[in-house]
């Protein structure tokens, strides 16, 4: 299996890759980190107490009442941590393999196979790249089940919130948040919480979706005087922040290739059906930048 811990460097950027959840520790441009490792509640089990990425696979976010049906079939599923919904598929919370590995480049793998906790099962792999300036993170699934089933991906970083932090992400709606932290309805994006030019995050609780996003966005960080820019490859057309309030020292901005809950939301939600043998990809790229004096 190798080491738990991977540390990767190119000139002034580093990472540190845990096999454990296939997720990152940390991410430091030139000093400063522009991931924040933030524990997650209720994972008492996991290696590590805190993580600063993570792969969401084979979907993101929550599924109500954990079940959905699709085709003629309905198809049940057990919660995976202490939260009622299914959270985030199982790649977070799995033990990956490496398959290859550098010092700038490692390649993970993960193999689920079909068990009584849900109808899943696939390959995964996961590139994490740096090259130049530019942290790459890409991830393929591959159905491995018997049925044609919904599949999607996402990421789920952590970056530092600092008074002065802001977040520009140009989409073209918005999604209210009903109980159970589930989507409720699509609406206009309310003005406060449009991102198309930078501005800083609300004081309040904030953990929506939006979708029609344009897959491109810009972080900035003026008391640091850095900047961090996020582009996709791959059908992201969604995200989610989730940012708890002013006292907090993350948010989370979450590319996502579907809507959370897409699994019992009407067609056209993100997902995609995934015969026997067929993949789904897509990567993002983390540039960080620094402003001049």
């Amino acid at each position: 299996m190798g080491e738990d811990v991977l540390h990767l460097r190119n000139g002034d950027l580093s990472v540190d890759v845990s096999r454990f959840g296939g997720s990152l520790l940390s991410g430091m441009y030139r000093g400063t980190p522009f991931l924040k490792p933030t524990p997650t509640a209720g994972l008492a089990s996991r290696r590590f107490g805190a993580e600063a990425s993570f792969p969401l696979v084979p979907y993101g976010n929550r599924i109500e009442a954990n079940v959905f049906d699709f085709g003629s079939k309905r198809f049940s599923m057990q919660p995976n941590t202490a939260d009622p919904c299914c959270l985030h598929g199982d790649g977070w919370l799995a033990e990956w393999e490496v398959l290859s590995q550098s010092c700038c480049n490692v390649v993970l793998g993960y193999v689920h196979h079909q068990n009584p906790s849900g109808p899943y099962a696939y390959n995964a792999v996961q590139t994490i790249l740096l090259e130049g300036d530019a942290l790459t993170l890409g991830l393929t699934v591959t159905n491995t089940s018997h049925d044609p089933l919904p599949f999607g991906l996402g990421f789920h970083p952590f970056f530092p919130r600092t008074p002065q932090t802001r977040l520009m992400a140009k989409a073209r709606r918005f999604w209210t948040e009903r109980s159970g932290h589930l989507p409720d309805a699509p609406t206009s994006i309310p003005n406060h919480l449009d991102f198309a030019d930078a501005r800083t995050l609300p004081p309040h609780w904030l953990n929506n979706a939006y979708d029609g996003w344009c897959g491109e966005a810009l972080i900035d960080w003026p008391e640091h005087g850095l900047d961090l820019t996020v582009t996709t490859d791959g059908p992201f057309d969604c995200f989610m922040i989730y940012s708890p309030d002013a006292d907090a020292d993350f948010f989370c901005f979450e590319p996502m290739t579907h809507l959370p809950n897409a699994h019992n939301m009407p067609a056209g939600s993100g997902l995609v059906t995934l015969e026997q043998g067929r993949s789904l990809s897509g990567s993002i790229v983390l540039r960080p930048v620094v402003l001049p004096s």
